[in-house]
């Protein structure tokens, strides 16, 4: 019986790749899924000392949500544990994850922590995620956690519930788990928050989180329209976000004219500006 389904999705990394690999345990209840989609793809052995590790492979070019869907159309385990190739699980995470696997949730979400890719040292991609369970253990506030924890990683999933409401990754280059990560925790019937850490994201120069490309943002833009009609029709309201931080970065990164053409499109298609509204000037200042 498989009871964890890992699925990496991996491009031109083989420098990092290994150490994902490692950080799960070789058990005969896990199963590993690479997923490659790389210019040149990895060899189908790489990893063959390994029984629980296999290879797969999405179109070149096609990016991470893609490769997600082929792991999550093959997976066979009870539980999916999403893990990115330059990020790791940290040592004892499956042994936080186990205490967990009879549990009635459909998502347990866990604390991460990160840091430098290379030099391993602290970073701040962990605060936002940590926050939303803070907010969980103090609040109660379940609906941070079912729709403001965008990430897939640092929480187990349910196969059971992807697989009843059919829910996939969006095939884009940028926000391909925003969707997913909606649904998922619209459709959960129960949720759990654990304060033990098990994940370990990374910061690398080149990544998607470091280089805002033009298009990856207008492509946020638009993933972001979609996520708020979402919450819309499912009368959800207070989680709606806003685009205006996407809208500054391209009028700072890429000019004023860029920003406005990128503005009009999505209302265009029926997004509303000025959600989140009260929100601005908060998130101006945590961007500084």
């Amino acid at each position: 019986m498989i009871r964890y389904s890992v699925i990496i999705p991996h491009y031109e990394s083989l420098d990092v790749l290994p150490r994902a690999i490692n950080s799960v345990p070789e058990r005969a209840d896990i199963e590993v899924l690479i997923i490659d989609n790389s210019a040149t793809p990895i060899g189908s052995t790489l990893f063959s000392e390994r029984k629980n590790v296999h290879i797969l492979y999405s179109p070149h070019g096609k990016g991470a949500g893609t490769a997600r869907n082929v792991g999550l159309n093959s997976a066979k385990g009870e539980w999916l544990l999403m893990l990115d190739a330059d990020d790791f699980f940290t040592p004892n995470a499956f042994a936080a994850i186990d205490r967990y696997a009879d549990s009635h949730a459909d998502i347990v979400f866990f604390r991460m922590n990160s840091c430098d890719s290379d030099t391993l040292q602290p970073a701040d991609r962990d605060i936002q995620f940590n926050g939303l369970i803070n907010a969980y253990k103090d609040n109660k506030d379940e609906n941070a956690l079912r729709y403001d924890w965008s990430s897939p990683c640092a929480k187990m999933i349910r196969r059971r519930l992807v697989e009843e409401h059919d829910i996939r990754f969006d095939e884009t280059q940028a926000s391909n788990d925003v969707l997913l990560s909606a649904k998922t925790g619209y459709w959960a019937e129960c949720i759990q928050a654990s304060d033990e850490t098990i994940y370990c994201a990374t910061i690398r120069q080149g990544s998607l989180t470091t280089t805002p490309s033009l298009n990856n943002l207008k492509q946020r833009i638009e993933v972001c329209g979609r996520f708020n009609a979402f919450l819309k029709e499912h009368g959800i309201h207070a989680n709606r976000k806003s685009i205006m931080f996407y809208v500054y970065t391209i009028a700072r990164l890429y000019g004023f004219g860029e920003a406005v053409k990128a503005l009009c499109q999505s209302v265009r298609m029926g997004n509303n500006p000025f959600v989140g509204i009260t929100r601005w000037a908060s998130t101006a200042r945590k961007k500084k």
